[in-house]
C-alpha cells in the first residue's frame, strides 16, 4: 500500500513541476521522474525477492551489493541481447527456413 502511495507522490509532484517550469527544464524533470521510479520499483523487486534487513549498516551494505549485482546483471542481458540482434541476418529473401524440400 505504502509503496503506491510513494508512486502516486512522485507522479503528483511532476506533474505540478512540469506545470510551472519552462519548457527547456521539462525533459530534464521527467527524466529525473523516470529515474526515481525506476530506482523505485526495481529496489522494492529486488527487496520481495531477497527480503533486506536494512536494521543493521551490515544489513545495508548487503543489501546494495545484491542490488548491484541484480542491475550489473541486467546490463549483461540487454547487452547480449543487443549484439544478438545485431548478429542475426536481416536481409529480406523469399526462401523458407526449413531445409526439406
Amino acid at each position: 500500500m505504502i509503496s503506491w502511495v510513494v508512486v502516486v507522490i512522485l507522479v503528483i509532484i511532476g506533474i505540478f513541476a512540469i506545470k510551472m517550469n519552462h519548457l527547456k527544464h521539462r525533459v530534464f524533470i521527467l527524466i529525473l521522474i523516470f529515474v526515481a521510479l525506476f530506482l523505485y520499483a526495481t529496489i522494492a523487486l529486488v527487496n520481495t525477492r531477497n527480503d533486506f534487513d536494512l536494521s543493521t549498516s551490515k544489513g545495508i551494505i548487503h543489501a546494495v551489493g545484491i542490488y548491484r549485482g541484480w542491475l550489473a546483471n541486467g546490463y549483461k542481458n540487454v547487452k547480449s541481447l543487443g549484439a544478438n540482434a545485431i548478429k542475426m541476418d536481416w536481409s529480406s529473401t523469399n526462401e523458407t527456413l526449413s531445409e526439406n524440400p
